[in-house]
């Protein structure tokens, strides 16, 4: 029985690895396109965003210049809160 199974678990590895040897790289060229693409800050795109009150998501277009703007401006609005956070009496007189 322990048998059979080595002999199953090693030709299950052997397939694995001749499929994965069986497929082509990606063309550098390509993938640089593509890359480059995805940067461009004028390219619009489109994100699915959660509405409090209701099942169902409302589609938002933006440039991806404005998602990166928005999102450093998200990050920029959490780090205050979280410092705000921080502040004791002691270091901030309380109202």
């Amino acid at each position: 029985m322990k048998l059979i199974l080595a002999a199953l678990a090693s030709a299950a590895l052997a397939t694995a690895s001749m499929a994965a040897a069986a497929e082509p790289a990606a063309k550098p060229a390509e993938t640089t396109k593509k890359q480059e693409a995805k940067k461009d800050p004028s390219r619009m795109v489109c994100k699915k965003t959660p509405v409090i009150g209701t099942r169902f998501p409302s589609k938002v277009c933006r440039t991806q210049g404005d998602w990166e703007k928005q999102a450093e401006i998200d990050k920029q609005n959490l780090e205050d809160a979280q410092r705000a956070g921080l502040t004791t009496c002691a270091t901030n007189p309380c109202s």
